[in-house]
């Protein structure tokens, strides 16, 4: 009976000793070299591409907004052009050839929509459950000018930080843009708009 008792005791003391000196964590470590590549391309082949809509067409097939879409620099980085600078504009054919007799500019007074005009596509790796997906919005702040998504025939919703849009992997958003020519700033050389992704729930 007492030999059962010192027995108890002695495994008490062995695991108290055990907890005392630790249980072998980490203090220190280094992995040696490892590689990274990263590779930056254009817009429209990116892990969030910015995309004109195939062969300029939006809505279905029913506009070309897509021709207000440039491509700049290398790699090539998404403009819209809705000036006189752009020949493409109001073009009916291939939105990279040009047309001497499409419209210049917005008129006055007026409030255009234009359905369409781009696409964010989600090219991100895709492993399922959810993973992948990515809340979309486009921050800007430019007088007279608002991004939209249209998610149905009658409704244009802005897309901005209270209102993002989430878009699976190999999906995407077509964007239009809403012009009020009387707010416009006198000079739109220097604007610019960013787009935004980020997982759900960040």
């Amino acid at each position: 009976m007492e030999r059962r008792k010192f027995v108890v005791g002695l495994g008490s003391l062995a695991a108290g000793g055990a907890a005392a000196m630790g249980t072998g964590a980490v203090s220190q470590f280094s992995s040696g070299d490892r590689s990274i590549g990263v590779e930056v391309v254009g817009d429209q082949a990116a892990y969030v591409a910015l995309q004109r809509p195939d062969d300029g067409l939006s809505d279905g097939g029913n506009t070309r907004n897509g021709n207000f879409v440039e491509f700049s620099s290398d790699p090539e980085k998404l403009e819209l052009d809705f000036t006189s600078n752009n020949p493409t504009s109001a073009r009916s054919g291939d939105p990279e050839e040009g047309n001497p007799i499409g419209g210049k500019g917005v008129n006055p007074s007026s409030t255009y929509y234009f359905d369409g005009t781009f696409e964010i596509r989600n090219l991100s790796n895709d492993s399922g459950k959810g993973v992948g997906e990515l809340d979309i919005w486009i921050e800007e702040s430019i007088d007279g000018i608002t991004f939209y998504e249209q998610k149905l025939s009658d409704s244009r919703t802005p897309l901005n930080s209270s209102n993002k849009t989430d878009i699976s992997p190999g999906q995407a958003l077509s964007v239009g843009v809403k012009i009020v020519a009387d707010d416009l700033p006198d000079d739109m050389t220097d604007e610019t708009f960013v787009v935004n992704a980020e997982e759900p729930g960040n």
